[in-house]
C-alpha cells in the first residue's frame, strides 16, 4: 500500500473527496465512449486519479489532424487504433489499474452490454445518436451519464440520468431532438484548449459522481464560452421525459413492413445508396430540409425508421414526425 499512498497522497489531502475516496475510485468502472478530444484529457485524469477500471470505446485511428487537441496520442501513434494507443498510454501512466480497449463503434448491438458493466458512463462521442443511445440506456438502468460537447470554443457539460437514489432527467428531457445543423469539429473547427478544459471538467464530474458529492452537476447543465471566459449553469431537474421518443435501432431489427426514410441529401444518397439487400422493406428518400413539406407522402400508421449518416438528422426528422402525430417512429444510422 505504500506505493499507492505515495501515488495518491496529494489527492487524498482534498477533504471534499470525503471518506474512503480512494477505495471508491478503485472500485469504480468507467466506460468512456470516444477517445478523441474530450476522451483524451478525461481518460488521462481518471487514470491518474486511480479509477479501478476504464474501458475506452472508439473505432477510429489516430491521424495527424487529431494531435492538436487529442493529447492522449503522439506522432508515433498515427495509424493506430485510438483505443489501443490510449490503452498503452494510460497503462504507462498508471499500471495499477485495468484499462480495456474496444476498437469498435458503440452501436445498438453492443451498447447495452457495455453500459451495464459500468458504474459511470462518459459520453465523449461527438455523435448525437451515440449520446442519445447512451442516455436511453443509462436512464433505464439508472447509471450516471456525464455528457459533454464542444465546438469551436463553446461547449456544455452535465450529469444526466443519475442513480435510483439520486435520479436526474435524461439527455432527451433537455434536448428532445438535436439541432438540424450538422456542423461538427471537422466542419466548424475546435481549439485544443477548449476540449482540454471541458474534458478536465468532465473528469472532475466523474470523480464527484463516484464519491457521491452533493456538488456534482446532477440535473444541471453548465454552458461555457472558453474564448471570453463566460459560463452559466441551468438547472434542468424539473424537465420531463418525453412522452414519446424514437427508439434507436439497427437495420437488422426492422421488418419488411417498415419504411426506411433516408433523410440525407441527394448527393450523399447517390454516393452511398441503401440497397435492398441491406434491408428487405421499402426505402424512401426525403431530405430533411424537405420533410415538413412532404409529410403527406408518409403513411401515419406505418413503422418509419429515419436514417442518415451520423443519426443527427435522423433524430431531428423523427421528432418532427412525432410532433405531427406519427406514433411508430424509429431511428438508425447509415
Amino acid at each position: 500500500m505504500s506505493s499507492n499512498d505515495s501515488r495518491y497522497k496529494r489527492q487524498l489531502l482534498v477533504n471534499k473527496l470525503g471518506p474512503n475516496a480512494q477505495q471508491k475510485l478503485s472500485d469504480a468502472r468507467v466506460l468512456i465512449v470516444g477517445a478523441g478530444g474530450l476522451g483524451s484529457p478525461t481518460s488521462l485524469l481518471l487514470a491518474g486519479a486511480g479509477v479501478g477500471k476504464i474501458t475506452l470505446v472508439d473505432p477510429d485511428t489516430v491521424s495527424l489532424s487529431n494531435l492538436h487537441r487529442q493529447i492522449l496520442f503522439g506522432e508515433s501513434d498515427i495509424g493506430k487504433f485510438k483505443s489501443t494507443a490510449g490503452q498503452q498510454r494510460l497503462r504507462d501512466l498508471n499500471s495499477e489499474i485495468e484499462i480495456k480497449a474496444i476498437n469498435e463503434a458503440l452501436i445498438v448491438d453492443n451498447a447495452e452490454r457495455l453500459v451495464s458493466q459500468a458504474t459511470v458512463v462518459v459520453d465523449a462521442a461527438d455523435n448525437f445518436l451515440v449520446s442519445y443511445l447512451l442516455s436511453d440506456l443509462c436512464l433505464e438502468k439508472r447509471i450516471p451519464l456525464v455528457s459533454a460537447s464542444v465546438l469551436t470554443t463553446h461547449g456544455y457539460l452535465g450529469v444526466f440520468c443519475g442513480t435510483r437514489d439520486k435520479p436526474a432527467p435524461s439527455l432527451r428531457a433537455v434536448f428532445p431532438a438535436p439541432s438540424s445543423d450538422i456542423n461538427n469539429c471537422n466542419s466548424a473547427g475546435v481549439t485544443g484548449p477548449s476540449v482540454g478544459i471541458i474534458g478536465s471538467y468532465q473528469a472532475q464530474e466523474v470523480l464527484k459522481v463516484i464519491v457521491q458529492s452533493d456538488s456534482q452537476l446532477l440535473g444541471k447543465l453548465m454552458n461555457l464560452d472558453l474564448w471570453d471566459y463566460r459560463q452559466y449553469i441551468i438547472d434542468f431537474n424539473e424537465s420531463q421525459e418525453p412522452k414519446q421518443k424514437a427508439k434507436i435501432v439497427s437495420l437488422s431489427q426492422l421488418n419488411q413492413q417498415s419504411l426506411l426514410l433516408d433523410v440525407r441529401g441527394q448527393q450523399e444518397v447517390d454516393d452511398d445508396p441503401i440497397i435492398n439487400t441491406q434491408f428487405a422493406g421499402s426505402i424512401k428518400h426525403i431530405p430533411l430540409d424537405q420533410l415538413n413539406d412532404r409529410l403527406n407522402e408518409l403513411e401515419p400508421n406505418t413503422t418509419i425508421c429515419c436514417i442518415c449518416k451520423s443519426g443527427q438528422r435522423a433524430l431531428n426528422s423523427a421528432q418532427r414526425l412525432i410532433d405531427n402525430g406519427y406514433n411508430d417512429v424509429l431511428v438508425s444510422s447509415r
